[in-house]
C-alpha cells in the first residue's frame, strides 16, 4: 500500500469511536515513525488540500511531537537523519504559506523548535527565503516570511550581553531591519487586517532583537527616530467604528487592538531598558540607549500615552482592549521613578489621576454584568487580583501607590483631597439620583490601597473614625451590593483603630455578620473574608465568643460556595484569636476542614485559575494553626488524628508533592504536642520514608522535625522495629553516600542520624561503623564533583563525634582499622573555629571526654593529650561564657517581671505566634516620607538589578555546561589550608531551628569533662607531664568549682519544676 494512503488511514483510525481501534492505530504510528523518510510523508499530507482537515490537524500535532523528540535528541529516540532534516527545513516555510490556517500554529511551533537548535548556522536557507518572500507583493508570502524571521530571531531573546551568539543576531539585524522598516512604512498606507497582522510581527521581531542588548544599528539616532516614529504612528492611529465593531464582544480577536497593545508593550520595554541601564558595569550600547531615549523620547511617548488614555472612552464608547489600556498606564508607573519624566508628568498629575485614571478604578458596566451573571468570576477579577494577570485597574492602583510612596506627601494630600471631596459630595446630595455609587466605590478602593499611610500619619489617623462612621458604615446597609462588599473590605482594613465609643465597632461587626447571609454571593464572601482582620481587633471579642461554632459553620458554608483563599485565612484567624476557647469545637472544626480540603483537592484538577490550589494550601495552614492552639491539651489529639491522618495518607504520595512541606509540618505537630506516638500516626512512618526514597529527597529539611519526634517520643516502638532503623539509615546513606547530593539536604539527614544515635545509646551498635564509614568517605572525598560546604563539614564531623560519644571503643576501633585517625582528627582540629554553636562545642567536648575514658587509652590520645585538652578547655570556656550571658539575660527578665515592666506570659513568645502579636499593633509610629527632588531619579530597585545579574549568571552557567568557574567552596581534603582567613564567618545563619533540643541537653558537659580528665590521669599518670602548668591550673580551677556548679544546677532545676507546677 502507498505509505501516504496508509498513513492517512491510520490517522483516520485515531478518530474512531472504538478505543481499541484508536489504540492499535497509535501503536502502529509509533512503530513506523522511526522509518527514515517518514517525516517527508507527513509533510506531503499536510501540503495536500485534498486530505480532510481533521486528518491534517492530527498529522501536524504528530509531526510536531516527533520533531521535538528527534531534534532535541530525547533519550530513547533515534535522532533524525541529516537527509530528512534538510528536507524538512527546505520545505517548512513553503508549507506555512500553503497550509490550512487550522494547522499553521503547529507548523509555526515546528519552525520555532528547529530554529532554536539550528538557526542561523545550520538552517542557512531560513533567512534568504524569508527575505525573498517579504520582497514580494503576495500577502501570504510576506506573512510567512515575517513569521519565519520572527521565530528565528526569538531564540536570541535571552542570549546575554557580550555572548558571541549576539554577533549572529547583529548580522541578521543589519541585513533585515532596514527592509523591515521599509515594510512598516509601506504598511502604514494600508488599512487591512493583514496589514495590522504584518505590522504586529515586525514589532515583535524588534522586541526580540533588543531584549538583552540593543544592536548598534538601532541606536543610531536617525534610524532609531524612524523606528520610533512608526511606533508612535501605530499608537496614535485611531481604530475606526467599522474596524472596532467586528469583534466588539472580544477585542482580543481584533488585530488592530493587538497591534496597539504589542507596540505599547515594546515602548514600555524600551523605556525600562533605557531608564535602568545606568549601572557602571552596563554594556556600552545600553549606556548609549539611555542617553538617546531618556532626555526627549521618554517624555514625548508619555504625552502620546496620556492622549490615548484621556480620549479612549470618548472615542470607543467602552469597546477597547483592556490589556492595551493596562500597558499605557504601566508606562506612567515607570515614569514616576525617573526625574526627567516625573518633572514632565507633575503638572498634569491631578488631571491624570482625577479625570483619566480614576474612572478606570470605578465599578463599571462589565463589573455589573459579572456581578449578576457570574459572581464567582467577579470575585476573582475584583477581590482576588493577585491570582490573575495585571488589569488596567490594578495598574492604576500600582501607579497611585508609586506616586505616593516614591514622590511624597504632597501627592498623598492631593489624592486624599480629591477623595474627600467626592465623599462629601456623595453624602451631601439630597436626591439619590445625584449620588454616584460607582464613583464612591472607586474612592473607597483608593483609600484601601493607601491605608498604610493613613493609619500612620497623625492628621489622617485622627480622622479615620469619622471617615468610617460617615462614609463606610452606612454602606453596610447600602442598596448597592458592590458598595456593601467594598464597605466590608474597608472596615476590615481599618480594624485596629481605636473608636471613641466601642458600640460603633460592635454595631458594624453585627452588620458584617448579617451580611454573611446576604442575597449576593460577593457580599457574603467579602463579609466572611473581612472576619480575618476583624477578629484580630481588641474590640468585638465579646460579640464573637458566644457564636464561635455558628461563625465557623457559616464560613465553611461560604467556602463550599466559593473557593476563596481569604475565607480559609479567616478560619485561621478565628482559631488564633480564640485559641483558648476553641477546644470544644476542635473535632467538628477539623472534620469540616478535612471535608473542604478534599473537595478543593478535587476541584483543583479542573481549576485552570489555580485558585482552588491556593485555598487548599491555606487549609493545611489552618490545620497547623488549630494544632498549635491545642498544644496544651494533648488528650484531644487522638480524636483529631482520626480526621487528619487519612488526609496525610493521601498527601504522602508522589501526586501531591506540592503539599509535602505543609503535610510534614502537620505531622510534626501531631508527633510533638501529644509527647507520644499513636499506632495511627505510626502508620504514616513507612509511607513518608518510601516517599523520600522515591522522590522527596529535596525535602530533607522538612523531614528533620517529624522524624526526630518519631525517634524521641516513640523511642521504644522505633527501636523495637528493625526496619524503621534501616529506613533511617538508608535515608542517611542516600544523601551522605552520594557526592552529588546537595550539602544542605545531606546535612539535614545528618541531624536525623544524630537524633537516632543519641536516643538509642547502647542499642544500635551495629550501625555505628557503617554510619562513620559514610561520613568519613564524604569528608575525605577530593572529587571535584563532591558537593560540599563549611556547614556540611561540621555536620559530618559531628556525626563522628556522636559515634565516639555513643561508644568510643567501637568508633576508635573503626577509625584505627581504616587508618583514619590522623586525617579525621587533623580535619577536625583544623576546622575547630567553625564549631560556633553551643551544641557544636558541647558534642565535641563530650566526644573528646569519651576518648579520655577509654582504658587502655589509645596511643594517639596519650601522645596528643595536650592538644585534646587544649580544644576541650577552649570549648568549655566558650560554653561557660554562653551560660553566663544566658544567666544574665534571665536575671534581667526576672527583674522586669518583678518591676511590672514585663508580664510572665510575655517572657517567651512562641515564634509561631509572632505574627499574631502584630495583629494588635495600633500603628503608634509616625510615618515620614523620604522626599526626593522632582528632577532626581528614585532609588533603583536593587533586587531587579540583582535579578538581571542572576539571569546573566545563570545563562553563563548553563552555556558552560553547568560550571560557573573555579570552585570556591570548602575543600574537605586539604588539611593544611589556612583556616584563619574565614574564622570570623558566621555559619548556620539559615538554620530553621537554632535552639533545637537534643538528649545531650540533660548531660552537664562540664562535669562529664572533669570526670573524664580525672579518670584519664588516674589511668595514665605519666601523661600529666605533657600538659602545661597553665592547663593544669585551669583544670584544678574547674575541679574546685564543681560543687558550686552542682548546687547552682540543682537550684535551677527546682525553680524550673516550680514553674511547671504553676502552669499546670
Amino acid at each position: 500500500m502507498d505509505p501516504i494512503i496508509q498513513t492517512i488511514q491510520l490517522f483516520q483510525h485515531t478518530l474512531h469511536h472504538d478505543a481499541n481501534v484508536i489504540k492499535a492505530a497509535e501503536a502502529q504510528l509509533q512503530q513506523i515513525k522511526v522509518t527514515d523518510g517518514y517525516s517527508r510523508i507527513l509533510l506531503k499530507i499536510l501540503a495536500s488540500n485534498e486530505v480532510d482537515i481533521s486528518i491534517r490537524q492530527g498529522v501536524s500535532i504528530f509531526l510536531k511531537n516527533m520533531i521535538i523528540t528527534k531534534w532535541r535528541g530525547v533519550e530513547g529516540e533515534s535522532p533524525i537523519t541529516q537527509e530528512d532534516a534538510e528536507f524538512i527545513k527546505e520545505n517548512l516555510i513553503d508549507l506555512l504559506v500553503h497550509s490550512h490556517h487550522l494547522v499553521q500554529n503547529q507548523i509555526e511551533a515546528i519552525i520555532e523548535i528547529i530554529a532554536n537548535r539550528d538557526f542561523p548556522e545550520k538552517w542557512t536557507s531560513l533567512l534568504p527565503k524569508s527575505v525573498q518572500y517579504i520582497n514580494t507583493q503576495d500577502v501570504k508570502l510576506i506573512l510567512a516570511g515575517l513569521t519565519s524571521i520572527q521565530l528565528g530571531i526569538k531564540r536570541f531573546r535571552y542570549v546575554t550581553m557580550g555572548d558571541k551568539k549576539k554577533e549572529l543576531l547583529f548580522n541578521i539585524v543589519n541585513e533585515v531591519f532596514p527592509l523591515l522598516l521599509q515594510i512598516l512604512e509601506f504598511l502604514s498606507q494600508h488599512q487591512t487586517v493583514e496589514s495590522a497582522l504584518m505590522q504586529k510581527k515586525v514589532i515583535k521581531i524588534f522586541g526580540y532583537a533588543i531584549h538583552f542588548e540593543i544592536p548598534d544599528l538601532l541606536i543610531q539616532p536617525e534610524i532609531f527616530n524612524k523606528w520610533l516614529s512608526q511606533f508612535v504612528r501605530i499608537i496614535q492611529r485611531p481604530i475606526s467604528p467599522q474596524e472596532n465593531v467586528k469583534h466588539a464582544d472580544d477585542c482580543r480577536k481584533n488585530q488592530w487592538w493587538l497591534l496597539k497593545r504589542t507596540t505599547a508593550k515594546l515602548l514600555n520595554l524600551l523605556f525600562r531598558k533605557s531608564a535602568t541601564s545606568v549601572r557602571s558595569t552596563d554594556h556600552v550600547s545600553a549606556k548609549a540607549m539611555n542617553k538617546l531615549f531618556m532626555p526627549v523620547y521618554s517624555v514625548e511617548i508619555m504625552k502620546v500615552f496620556y492622549d490615548q488614555l484621556s480620549t479612549m472612552e470618548q472615542l470607543y464608547k467602552g469597546i477597547y482592549y483592556e490589556r492595551y489600556q493596562q500597558k499605557l498606564v504601566e508606562y506612567f508607573s515607570f515614569a514616576v521613578k525617573y526625574g526627567v519624566t516625573y518633572v514632565a508628568m507633575k503638572p498634569m498629575l491631578p488631571t491624570l489621576i482625577q479625570k483619566v485614571l480614576f474612572p478606570i478604578i470605578c465599578f463599571n458596566d462589565k463589573d455589573a454584568e459579572l456581578w449578576e451573571c457570574d459572581p464567582h468570576e467577579f470575585l476573582r477579577s475584583q477581590f482576588e487580583s493577585s491570582m490573575v494577570f495585571a488589569t488596567a485597574r490594578i495598574e492604576v492602583l500600582n501607579f497611585i501607590i508609586d506616586v505616593v510612596g516614591k514622590r511624597g506627601r504632597a501627592n498623598l494630600d492631593m489624592i486624599m483631597g480629591f477623595c474627600i471631596q467626592l465623599l462629601n459630595r456623595y453624602n451631601n446630595a439630597t436626591d439619590a439620583s445625584e449620588k454616584n455609587p460607582r464613583e464612591k466605590d472607586g474612592v473607597l478602593i483608593i483609600i484601601s490601597v493607601l491605608s498604610a499611610y493613613l493609619k500612620n500619619i497623625s492628621f489622617y489617623k485622627s480622622n479615620l473614625e469619622q471617615m468610617l462612621l460617615l462614609h463606610v458604615f452606612p454602606e453596610l446597609s447600602s442598596p448597592h451590593g458592590f458598595l456593601k462588599a467594598r464597605a466590608c473590605s474597608l472596615f476590615s482594613e481599618f480594624y485596629n483603630i481605636q473608636f471613641t465609643d466601642p458600640v460603633y465597632f460592635s454595631n458594624a461587626l453585627k452588620l458584617i455578620l448579617g451580611l454573611m447571609s446576604d442575597n449576593d454571593l460577593p457580599v457574603r464572601v467579602k463579609a466572611g473574608t473581612s472576619i480575618c482582620n476583624l477578629v484580630r481587633a481588641n474590640q468585638g471579642v465579646d460579640e464573637l465568643r458566644p457564636i464561635l461554632p455558628q461563625l465557623l459553620d457559616k464560613i465553611f458554608s461560604l467556602l463550599s460556595e466559593a473557593e476563596s483563599e481569604d475565607l480559609v485565612i479567616a478560619i485561621e484567624s478565628i482559631i488564633q484569636r480564640f485559641k483558648h476557647e476553641i477546644a470544644p469545637y476542635a473535632v467538628n472544626l477539623c472534620k469540616n476542614l478535612s471535608e473542604q480540603f478534599l473537595r478543593l483537592l478535587e476541584l483543583e484538577e479542573s481549576d485552570e485559575s489555580g485558585e482552588s490550589g491556593f485555598a487548599s494550601q491555606e487549609c493545611l495552614g489552618v490545620y497547623c494553626t488549630l494544632l498549635r492552639a491545642l498544644k496544651d491539651i494533648p488528650d484531644v489529639f487522638n480524636s483529631l488524628e482520626l480526621q487528619i491522618v487519612p488526609i496525610l495518607h493521601k498527601l504522602f504520595t508522589p501526586d501531591y508533592m506540592m503539599y509535602l512541606d505543609e503535610a510534614l509540618r502537620i505531622l510534626t505537630f501531631i508527633t510533638y504536642y501529644p509527647k507520644s506516638i499513636s499506632p495511627l500516626v505510626w502508620s504514616l512512618f513507612p509511607q513518608i520514608m518510601k516517599l523520600f526514597d522515591e522522590c522527596a529527597s529535596d525535602f530533607a529539611s522538612s523531614y528533620v522535625n517529624p522524624l526526630d519526634n518519631y525517634i524521641s517520643y516513640g523511642t521504644e516502638h522505633f527501636l523495637s522495629t528493625p526496619q524503621y532503623i534501616e529506613m533511617v539509615f538508608n535515608m542517611y546513606k542516600k544523601m551522605v553516600g552520594d557526592i552529588h547530593q546537595q550539602p544542605v539536604d545531606a546535612g539535614d539527614t545528618c541531624k536525623i542520624m544524630e537524633s537516632l544515635i543519641q536516643r538509642a545509646k547502647g542499642r544500635v551498635d551495629t550501625i555505628i561503623a557503617p554510619v562513620m564509614e559514610l561520613a568519613c568517605a564524604r569528608l575525605l572525598n577530593t572529587d571535584k564533583n563532591n558537593q560540599k560546604s563549611k556547614e556540611f563539614t561540621i555536620y559530618l564531623l559531628e556525626i563522628i563525634a556522636n559515634c565516639i560519644y555513643y561508644n568510643p571503643l567501637i568508633a576508635i576501633q573503626y577509625l584505627e582499622s581504616k587508618n583514619l585517625i590522623e586525617p579525621i582528627f587533623g580535619l577536625w582540629f583544623n576546622r575547630i573555629k567553625h564549631f560556633q554553636r553551643f551544641y557544636d562545642k558541647k558534642i565535641s567536648v563530650l566526644a573528646f571526654s569519651s576518648l579520655l575514658t577509654l582504658n587502655p587509652s589509645p596511643n594517639f590520645v596519650k601522645h596528643g593529650t595536650s592538644l585534646i585538652l587544649e580544644k576541650m578547655l577552649q570549648f568549655t570556656k566558650d560554653m561557660l561564657s554562653i551560660e553566663k550571658e544566658l544567666d544574665k539575660q534571665q536575671a534581667e527578665r526576672e527583674e522586669k517581671i518583678k518591676n511590672g515592666t514585663l508580664k510572665p506570659e510575655e517572657e517567651f513568645i512562641d515564634e509561631d505566634d509572632e505574627e499574631e502579636e502584630d495583629y494588635f499593633d495600633n500603628h503608634k509610629f509616625e510615618f515620614e516620607f523620604t522626599e526626593i527632588p522632582d528632577n532626581q531619579d528614585c532609588q533603583h530597585d536593587d533586587e531587579g538589578e540583582i535579578f538581571l545579574d542572576d539571569i546573566e549568571r545563570a545563562t553563563e552557567y548553563f552555556e558552560n555546561g553547568g560550571d560557573l568557574g573555579e570552585d570556591e567552596a570548602d575543600n574537605f581534603g586539604d588539611d593544611n589550608q589556612d583556616d584563619d582567613q574565614d574564622s570570623n564567618e558566621d555559619l548556620f545563619e539559615d538554620e530553621d531551628t537554632p535552639d533545637f533540643e537534643t538528649p545531650i541537653d540533660e548531660v552537664d558537659g562540664f562535669e562529664y569533662m572533669i570526670n573524664a580528665i580525672q579518670h584519664f590521669f588516674q589511668v595514665n599518670p605519666t601523661c600529666i607531664q605533657q600538659i602545661s602548668e597553665k592547663q593544669q591550673e585551669k583544670i584544678k580551677k574547674y575541679i574546685d568549682s564543681v560543687p558550686a556548679r552542682k548546687e547552682k544546677l540543682r537550684l535551677e532545676k527546682e525553680k524550673e519544676e516550680k514553674l511547671k507546677q504553676q502552669k499546670k
